[in-house]
């Protein structure tokens, strides 16, 4: 009999194997035969595990979301001022919309969403919906506290995203333009951050 913390790990490295060569070839390059040769196994194992290949495409979703957004939501920001709380979310959620990893993820969910609309709706819950969640509570917080204006926190949070995206979000997606460096994505989110706050920090009287 398999102990439990063997089981896991099996789990573990499938699921590790699956979403780097998801992530390099797309889905319809990688059979299941490829992910056992990387990990050893039986599809039988496999198949208890995830259910097939579009089930173990769904894990790896779930599990880049996670690894992205995981810094991010871990962070205490609920003492920080907006401007230096929006500063850390925009440079973090540039830098996952930089780095190669996060391209090619984005591309890989655009080019699989008509064929698996509820794994783009498990993608979009997973990752930009727990972004829009985060910023929402914290705009919550600074309108209750007297520090932004009033308005629809949800709908500030997707303004505030939109900033951060610009027209670089669809220039990388079309592979037209190098990953930002870390100076490039701290100057961009300076500036996205003041002209947000301009609009919606509280006026003093």
């Amino acid at each position: 009999m398999i102990s439990n913390s063997r089981a896991q790990k099996k789990q573990q490295d499938i699921l590790n194997v699956a979403q780097q060569l998801f992530l390099k070839r797309g889905y319809d390059a990688v059979s299941l035969d490829d992910i056992l040769e990387g990990v050893g196994g039986s599809k039988t194992t496999l198949y208890s595990y995830y259910g097939g290949k579009e089930g173990l495409f769904a894990a790896t979703v779930e599990k880049t979301c996670h690894d992205k957004l995981g810094p991010l939501l871990a962070m205490d920001l609920t003492d920080l001022d907006p401007k230096t709380a929006l500063n850390t979310i925009g440079r973090q959620f540039l830098a996952i919309m930089s780095d190669p990893e996060g391209r090619a993820f984005f591309r890989s969910m655009i080019s699989e969403a008509q064929r698996f609309p509820e794994l783009a709706s498990r993608f979009f819950a997973s990752g930009p919906e727990v972004m829009i969640r985060l910023l929402r509570r914290n705009i919550e917080q600074w309108q209750k506290k007297g520090l932004l204006r009033s308005g629809n926190p949800e709908m500030l949070a997707g303004q505030f995203l939109g900033l951060m995206m610009g027209n670089y979000h669809l220039k990388s997606l079309l592979n037209l333009m190098d990953p930002l460096t870390e100076k490039q994505i701290k100057t961009w989110v300076a500036r996205g951050t003041e002209i947000f706050l301009e609009g919606a920090m509280a006026r003093v009287e």
